[in-house]
């Protein structure tokens, strides 16, 4: 449990460092963050993944980056410190849950380069 904590601590900090869109408060919120974002991660994500997966088969995968943002979302309601504004990219403006499920990915990404690292 503590090496997706780390990846998931390192993977925000270095986003809130280079996007201008995801801030924190202070390292405490960091922390907290991380902490309740593996927990969702670790607990409700595979829970979540069997009972939506009629609903992942039909959508060849797809939804599971819908289920990300959700659970997301879910981590950002639960600490207030945290926050990812929504983003113009490209010169189109970005809805809240569009730049969720791009910060969802994005965040899996930088977790799986960080954890090359580790």
């Amino acid at each position: 449990m503590l090496k997706p904590f780390i990846k998931s601590a390192l993977a925000l900090f270095v986003l809130a460092w280079l996007l201008p869109n995801v801030s924190y408060t202070d390292w405490l919120t960091l922390i907290i963050f991380a902490v309740v974002f593996t927990l969702i991660n670790a607990l409700a994500k595979p829970v979540l993944k069997i009972l939506t997966l009629p609903i992942n088969v039909i959508t060849l995968g797809a939804f599971s980056v819908i289920l990300d943002a959700i659970l997301l979302w879910l981590a950002l309601y639960m600490v207030p410190g945290f926050s990812i504004k929504p983003m113009v990219l490209f010169g189109f403006h970005l809805g809240e849950f569009l730049t969720l499920i791009l910060m969802s990915f994005v965040i899996t990404i930088t977790q799986s380069f960080v954890g090359i690292f580790i």
